[in-house]
C-alpha cells in the first residue's frame, strides 16, 4: 500500500478532478489504486512526471524501475484495453511563427487512459500529439509542451485553443470570433508583441484546422 500512501501525499488538498487533470489519469483509474490495484509503468511514470518526483520514490521499489520523464512505447506494443496509444509526431506547432509540416508516420506513441481523454471531451481514437515551440502562448502553454490535439474537433469555438495550418505554418493559437464574422488567431503572451492574424470570409479557406488542443504536458 506504499504506492497509495505516496499517491495521497502528492494529491494533498487537490480534489479528485484536479488530481486527474494534473496527472492525465482518469478519476476511476485512480480510485482503483486505493483498493490495491497496481499501476502500469506508463501510468506510474506519468504521475511521477506530473509532480517532478522519481519513479522509484513513487513506487517504493528502489532500482526495479528506471525513471523517465516520458514513457514511450513501441508502435508494435499494445497497451491494456483501458489505454489507447496516441501517436506523437516529430513536428512542432509554433507558438510563434515557425514553418513545419506533419510527417507521414508518427515517431512514437504515448499511452493514455481512454476515460481521461473522454472526460476532456475528446475522441481518443482521433487524438495525436505534437510539440509546442515558442513563447507566444505563455503562460498558458510553456515552450516545449506536448499538445494532445483532438482532430475530431474542427469546428472553431470562440476562446478555445487549436492547432492551425496556415500556408506552410503549423500554429497553436487561441481562436476569437469578431462581431463582423472575422476570425482572429491570437497569442496569450500579451507582452510578447505577437500580431493578431485576422481571416475574413474571403480567405477563411487559407486556414486548415488540425484540431483542438484538449490537454498539454510540460516536458522537463
Amino acid at each position: 500500500m506504499e504506492f497509495v500512501n505516496r499517491l495521497k501525499q502528492l494529491q494533498g488538498s487537490m480534489n479528485d478532478a484536479e488530481f486527474s487533470r494534473k496527472t492525465g489519469v482518469g478519476v476511476q483509474t485512480l480510485k482503483r489504486y486505493e483498493t490495491g490495484s497496481s499501476p502500469s509503468i506508463e501510468i506510474a511514470a506519468r504521475i511521477a512526471d506530473a509532480f517532478d518526483v522519481s519513479l522509484d520514490w513513487l513506487c517504493a521499489r528502489e532500482g526495479q524501475w528506471q525513471a523517465q520523464s516520458q514513457i514511450m512505447v513501441s508502435l508494435a506494443e499494445v497497451p491494456p484495453s483501458e489505454f489507447i496509444t496516441v501517436p506523437r509526431y516529430d513536428v512542432q506547432a509554433s507558438a510563434g511563427a515557425g514553418a513545419i509540416n506533419f510527417h507521414e508516420m508518427p515517431s512514437s506513441v504515448i499511452a493514455f487512459d481512454r476515460v481521461f481523454l473522454r472526460d476532456l471531451g475528446a475522441v481518443p481514437e482521433q487524438c495525436l500529439i505534437v510539440e509546442a515551440k515558442g513563447d507566444s502562448m505563455q503562460p498558458t502553454i510553456p515552450d516545449g509542451s506536448l499538445l494532445v490535439v483532438d482532430q475530431s474537433q474542427r469546428q472553431v469555438d470562440h476562446g478555445c485553443i487549436y492547432v492551425f495550418r496556415v500556408g506552410n505554418r503549423l500554429l497553436v493559437k487561441r481562436a476569437r470570433w469578431r462581431m463582423d464574422g472575422k476570425l482572429e488567431l491570437t497569442s496569450d503572451n500579451l507582452l510578447g508583441g505577437y500580431p493578431i492574424e485576422v481571416f475574413g470570409p474571403s480567405d477563411i479557406d487559407d486556414i486548415d484546422v488540425a484540431g483542438r488542443v484538449v490537454y498539454f504536458s510540460r516536458v522537463p
